[in-house]
């Protein structure tokens, strides 16, 4: 369970060689052992070698290619694509949401999360992804578009609050490192001095799995209100953002169909 206090935060090198297996956080549930146990793919490609780690959410798994994702910003930015149409910022994600059950794609600074929807089994979809993650860091391209890199929705700015700063400084240094050690990361979104309540946006892994209202309730809400006791209570929109940008997209198509058979 969530330490009601301090989370120790870890600090992580991505280097050349198999990444070790990973740990599942304490703010999240743990799996069965049977399912925590990473499994490792070897191809004789450029001498790449890359684990899957198992997360919470069974339609999510990490992929640890043994070097560089996202480059070291100083921060612990990630970056999430939720549609095809979102992933074409990213030759990377193009190339996953090709394949058929592919739903989200999450880089981190040494792992990408691939999520699926529930009916695609992984032991079909694992060879493609592997192909796809190989292809791309064995042939150097750039990982993101140079304008389409966004700014961390942590990062303190001078519009913000104090109480606004203190949120995100804890989320920062408490909650995200374990969050993301499980393949998944989370948004400030706002927060309401009227109500108390701390918006977020849960991303990745985290995004669909049956634990993340013990996340929020039990992790983020205890600890944020321990700390900050203007926080009355923490709420996830991410499921909300997601319907929305799908029906934006579902629009789009629809229109451009029209277009083509008019």
């Amino acid at each position: 369970m969530f330490a009601r206090r301090i989370l120790q935060a870890s600090t992580r090198i991505a280097v050349r060689r198999p990444a070790p297996a990973r740990r599942f956080s304490s703010i999240l549930p743990r799996p069965t052992p049977t399912t925590a146990k990473p499994t490792p793919f070897l191809q004789q490609y450029r001498t790449m070698f890359i684990q899957t780690a198992t997360t919470p959410n069974e339609d999510a798994l990490q992929f640890i290619p043994g070097v560089p994702v996202l480059e070291d910003t100083g921060s612990r930015r990630t970056v999430e694509y939720t549609s095809p149409r979102d992933g074409l910022k990213s030759p990377l994600a193009t190339r996953l949401f090709a394949i058929e059950g592919v739903k989200g794609v999450m880089y981190g600074s040494d792992f990408v999360t691939v999520r699926k929807e529930p009916d695609y089994p992984w032991q079909l979809m694992k060879p493609d992804i592997y192909a796809a993650i190989m292809d791309h860091f064995s042939s150097g391209r750039s990982l993101i578009r140079e304008d389409e890199e966004g700014q961390d929705s942590m990062s303190v700015g001078d519009q913000d609050s104090d109480i606004v700063a203190e949120i995100k400084e804890l989320l920062e240094s408490r909650v995200r490192p374990s969050i993301q050690e499980d393949g998944g990361d989370l948004d400030f979104v706002s927060f309401n001095e009227g109500t108390g309540i701390v918006k977020i946006r849960l991303r990745g892994a985290c995004r669909g799995c049956a634990s993340s209202s013990v996340t929020l309730k039990h992790g983020v809400e205890g600890m944020l209100s321990y700390y900050i006791p203007e926080v009355t209570g923490v709420e996830d929109v991410g499921d909300e953002l997601e319907a929305q940008a799908k029906r934006e997209f579902d629009k789009l198509e629809a229109e451009l169909n029209n277009k083509q058979s008019s």
